[in-house]
């Protein structure tokens, strides 16, 4: 066989499929890189905490308060405290972590006969 039959052999050899798998890997190949550098060249923001209250349901000792506490920065927090205030009563509790942009659940509990309407705050946490 003559190299011309060869390359012209060879070009009918690659199919549009191999066309298409070969263009899709280097796009994903792209998008990764994309990525990466993203990520270096930016700085994650620092954990920014929020509390609100989801539900209060009575117990047998009184009322326990269900919370959510949201981060909305990009790093987690670690040991968060938190602590709810009705009168001279407080409640608190510690979470292990909020990740970043997302939220936790805890529940406060108050012996008050009436149903409380907490004052909720985040006391701190620490970075991991």
């Amino acid at each position: 066989m003559t190299d011309k039959k060869k390359q012209k052999t060879g070009r009918r050899g690659v199919s549009r499929l191999q066309r298409a798998c070969a263009l899709a890997g280097f796009l994903i190949t792209l998008a990764a890189a994309a990525v990466l550098a993203r990520a270096a060249f930016t700085v994650p923001a620092p954990a920014t905490l929020t509390i609100r209250s989801e539900a209060v349901r009575p117990s047998s000792g009184g009322w326990v308060v269900d919370v959510v506490v949201a981060n909305h920065g990009d790093l987690a927090a670690a040991a968060v405290d938190i602590e709810g205030r009705v009168g001279d009563e407080r409640s608190g509790a510690s979470l292990d972590y909020v990740p970043g942009r997302g939220e936790k659940k805890a529940s406060l509990v108050f012996s008050q006969t009436d149903k409380p309407d907490p004052a909720l705050r985040v006391l701190g946490w620490s970075e991991p």
